[in-house]
């Protein structure tokens, strides 16, 4: 099995039950078109058994079938980092107001865990039920060069991982939040003005 599979359950299932039409339905008139349809189920369910799809590979989609929030069955995994040149404690005492985080727009923060400098963990609630969950370490560049600032997400997606890559492509994606949220920071509290344009490509990571 893949150690890092790219397919939530719903997926699968979802393969499964494609593959196996496929293959009954090239089984029923034997000809070259049905036989590249048996072939394109065989491989649906070979993606469905392995719980990957090569062609989600490059868009960074990463499932955590046993996420540490017992609440979400299954969660997509975004992870970022970004160097600040500002000390430690400055770059934690930015991010330890809860709407400098990068958490989900449509959801409540509630901070789970606080270390001083060290470490942030919140749980982003819409209603009572969880939505997502993440967490943010701090620790000093080699060099004197400033902070590194690792983002951990966590989220329930709601189209499943076909959902979560199209999300990716059409720039909506929380990979996207993330990675602004650290660029914005960054441009902070290095030159005191947030950026003009979200997205844009950043020169140092």
């Amino acid at each position: 099995m893949p150690r890092s599979p790219n397919l939530t359950r719903a997926d699968r299932v979802g393969y499964l039950v494609g593959g196996i039409a496929l293959i009954l339905w090239a089984l029923r008139r034997p000809s070259w078109t049905r036989a590249a349809a048996a072939g394109l189920g065989g491989w649906t369910l070979y993606q469905a058994y392995t719980g990957s799809n090569p062609m989600l590979k490059p868009l960074g989609i990463r499932v955590n079938r046993e996420p540490a929030q017992a609440e979400l069955a299954e969660t997509i995994v975004v992870e970022e980092a970004i160097t600040i040149s500002r000390p430690r404690a400055e770059v934690y005492a930015y991010f330890a107001r809860p709407e400098h985080l990068p958490a989900l727009a449509d959801a409540d923060v509630d901070i789970a865990r606080n270390v001083v400098d060290e470490e942030l963990a919140w749980r982003g609630l819409r209603g009572d039920k969880l939505a997502h969950f993440g967490s943010l370490s701090f620790r000093d560049a080699p060099g004197a060069r400033g902070t590194i600032v690792a983002a951990h997400l966590e989220y329930a997606p709601s189209g499943g991982s076909l959902g979560a890559a199209l999300a990716r492509v059409m720039g909506r994606a929380p990979q996207r939040l993330v990675a602004d949220a650290l660029r914005r920071a960054r441009a902070i509290l290095e030159t005191g003005e947030a950026p003009s344009t979200s997205g844009q490509p950043s020169g140092r990571r």
